[in-house]
């Protein structure tokens, strides 16, 4: 059986299989997939109707969960089992959803361990909550894009982006890696979220289908940029938000901009995992969750 990389070829191959499941993690996206695939290798293997999808992690291979209708995931996830057995190496799943976790133990008592990842849920959110900040636990984030607004009235415009703007928002990524309160806690994984922007970026054409970029430009210099998709039909998925972090209020108003002017639609935004990162963490925490969509790896024991 051959795996293929996913490359930007693949997208076309594998959206319909995207299309199939309603998962709500950020994995399984092709966009996330491929935006990260220099890091994990991530590959596919379409079979019949449905697609394996598999990565590399610490030089052990995995599989998440699989791409198929629901009525038919319990097959397919045992010919994951299988693929695995006939290479002669142990099960290793990751991003794996509380749904499969609780299949698997049911079917295969005493198989497996179940490992919860704390550092790779997704936060969910309320997405009006996130386009109108009400309520008293969002005074904090009112007051910093009240600050915003005050400061800024007449010089701000919101807009979306294209190839001409990439360049721009390079940029701001550059300026924030080189800023050395996020340098301290962000160090790791800077160059490989570069490339992961940069391959949006080159492959807009073939990926701007799917995948929405705006910005904040402030005296006609872009400031803070942010790149999302849809996710399933209810929920967007953040991918990316940058800005300069010396402009108050900035983050929270593009995050609340993004949503009004592109996601109106929604009811949940995943904004992805915090990967253990304190400052992240809280960052991501400030604007209060609904929910997390909790991940395991599971190893065979």
């Amino acid at each position: 059986m051959l795996f293929k990389n996913i490359d930007i070829n693949a997208k076309k191959k594998l959206d319909a299989y995207f299309d199939m499941v309603d998962y709500e993690a950020c994995e399984y996206c092709f966009t996330t997939l491929y935006m990260w695939q220099h890091a994990y290798k991530t590959g596919y293997y379409i079979g019949d109707d449905f697609a394996i999808i598999v990565g590399e992690y610490e030089g052990d291979s995995f599989s998440i969960l699989p791409l198929a209708y629901k009525d038919k995931l319990d097959e397919v996830i045992d010919f994951v089992l299988n693929c695995f057995e006939n290479k002669n190496k142990k099960v290793y799943f990751r991003g794996i959803t509380k749904e499969v976790v609780d299949i698997l133990k049911e079917k295969y008592p005493s198989r497996f361990e179940y490992i919860q990842e704390r550092d790779l849920f997704d936060y969910i959110y309320e997405a009006e909550g996130l386009r109108t900040l009400a309520g008293r636990k969002n005074q904090k984030k009112r007051n910093h894009i009240n600050s915003f607004l005050k400061e800024y009235e007449g010089r701000y415009k919101y807009t979306l982006l294209n190839k001409e703007n990439f360049d721009e928002c390079l940029e701001i990524v550059k300026d924030w890696t080189n800023n050395k309160e996020e340098q301290n806690d962000f160090n790791e994984g800077m160059d490989d979220e570069f490339l992961a922007i940069n391959k949006i970026f080159n492959d807009y054409d073939e990926l701007k289908d799917k995948i929405k970029i705006a910005g904040i430009y402030i005296d006609e210099k872009l400031e803070a940029f942010t790149i999302g998709e849809y996710l399933n039909k209810n929920m967007a998925l953040i991918h990316i938000e940058k800005a300069n972090p010396d402009i108050r209020g900035l983050y929270p108003f593009i995050n609340q901009q993004f949503l009004q002017n592109e996601f109106s639609d929604v009811d949940f935004v995943n904004r992805e995992e915090d990967l253990g990162i304190e400052g992240l963490r809280k960052a991501k925490l400030s604007y209060h969750p609904c929910k997390f969509v909790e991940k395991y790896t599971i190893r065979e024991v």
